[in-house]
């Protein structure tokens, strides 16, 4: 077998674009790597952003919602020490001694 009959396409060459080829990519080649990643960064990034801002205006609404049932429980409350402050009363007219331990424990 002489050198000539060698297939072109066995032996290195520069210029095809083959990935594996062992040579090293041109400059070009470089750039488009180089860009896709910045193509790719610039995209996560974005993806986070709007992430960011979907889970701010859960927070948002999530905080809103907390508030009116602390409210809720708040004004529960008060109107739970009003009756008790009335059942004390009627327990003190009337001579009524509560078991000893009746009273909730308070916070």
């Amino acid at each position: 077998m002489n050198k000539t009959s060698i297939s072109s396409d066995t032996s290195p060459n520069p210029d095809s674009g083959v990935t594996n080829s062992p040579w090293q990519p041109s400059w070009w080649q470089w750039l488009i790597s180089a860009l896709s990643g910045t193509l790719e960064i610039e995209r996560q990034l974005a993806w986070l952003q709007k992430n960011n801002e979907e889970m701010r205006i859960q927070h948002e609404l999530r905080m809103s919602e907390l508030r009116r049932e602390t409210e809720q429980v708040r004004k529960e409350n008060e109107r739970l020490a009003v009756l008790e402050s009335k059942i004390d009363g009627l327990f003190s007219k009337y001579n009524i001694n509560s078991p000893p331990g009746s009273k909730p424990k308070q916070p």
